[in-house]
């Protein structure tokens, strides 16, 4: 699926199949899965051969990052999010010259999905490198608003592991517990999975900024320069916050494995405590269990509401010693 975008009147135009040319006041052509007669059109109608995902694909600068006559080639990683599914990375090509900006992608991307928007507030400036710019602070902007959702959320998962507000935690049984850790520990893998793609769509916008404004410079205008600058300024600083993100992630895992490790422990420690509390009675009931004839306890008139008693108090003395040492 093709759209046309003109700067003149910052939005989608018409543009005929039959076209032989390009209108001029189009400067930038988005393509959605393009399929065959969509990319005949563009090859046309721009002169240049259309990447395939396959090219947009690979992970090396070369080819990410390369120039053919008039035209730069670049592909950067972008997140996308299928409905059931978990976010995934999607390559994004640009194909850039001094009037035109094709984008070629084969997925839906929220940021292109919501570009009117977006492009109300960010106007779609003149020229193809003006185009890009403006998609670029969008893309930027898009990121940022990940990261920020994310933060929102670690800090309420943060809350539900260690409850600061609350004078004292609510005690659950064990299932309980280990299903809400369970639970946050996976919110937390996700959180962690979607700044990891954010890293990677960074990354690739980092290399990207100064490749366009050292390759594009014959005709970039001195306030697009200044824009490309300030866009990798936005880049360093996300990059740093994600890497801020990154490590509270990884603080609120090890926390949620402490406190596994906890609940198992005292787990273990209930169990330790019941079996030692087993072993005085059970030395009493197996010794007085003996098929001897000279157990004088045997003969005696209360022998049996003696044992009992015995077994009784060398349960409760390991109980009650726990208890003072502080240990249940």
């Amino acid at each position: 699926m093709l759209s046309f975008h003109s700067s003149a009147t910052n939005g989608e135009i018409s543009v005929p199949k039959d076209a032989k040319i390009l209108p001029s006041d189009v400067n930038w052509i988005d393509a959605q899965r393009p399929d065959a007669w969509e990319i005949a059109f563009l090859q046309r109608v721009l002169g240049i051969r259309v990447p395939t995902l396959v090219e947009l694909s690979e992970i090396q600068s070369s080819s990410r990052l390369r120039a053919e006559k008039d035209w730069l080639h670049i592909s950067i990683p972008m997140i996308y999010r299928a409905e059931g599914f978990m976010p995934a990375l999607t390559p994004l090509g640009f194909v850039l010259s001094q009037d035109v900006l094709l984008t070629v992608r084969f997925k839906h991307m929220k940021a292109f999905e919501d570009c009117k928007d977006n492009l109300s507030r960010y106007p779609l400036q003149a020229g193809g490198a003006g185009a890009l710019v403006s998609l670029m602070e969008v893309i930027i902007d898009h990121c940022a608003d990940i990261l920020e959702g994310a933060a929102s959320d670690l800090d309420q998962l943060s809350e539900k592991i260690f409850g600061a507000h609350k004078k004292q935690v609510p005690r659950h049984g064990p299932r309980e517990d280990s299903e809400r850790l369970s639970a946050i520990m996976r919110k937390i893998g996700v959180h962690g999975d979607l700044t990891s793609k954010v890293e990677d769509v960074l990354l690739g916008t980092a290399r990207m900024l100064p490749y366009v404004a050292t390759n594009a410079a014959p005709y970039l205008e001195a306030d697009k320069r200044a824009k490309l600058k300030s866009l990798q300024r936005d880049v360093a600083s996300l990059n740093d916050y994600e890497t801020h993100l990154t490590d509270k992630i990884q603080f609120l895992l090890d926390a949620t494995l402490g406190l596994t490790n906890i609940e198992q422990n005292n787990i273990f420690r209930i169990l330790t405590i019941v079996s030692v509390v087993g072993i005085p009675p059970t030395f009493f009931a197996s010794m007085w269990g003996m098929n001897f004839k000279n157990i004088p306890e045997y003969d005696w008139a209360y022998g049996y509401p003696f044992g009992l008693s015995v077994i009784a108090v060398s349960a409760i003395i390991p109980i009650l010693w726990f208890k003072w040492r502080g240990w249940w």
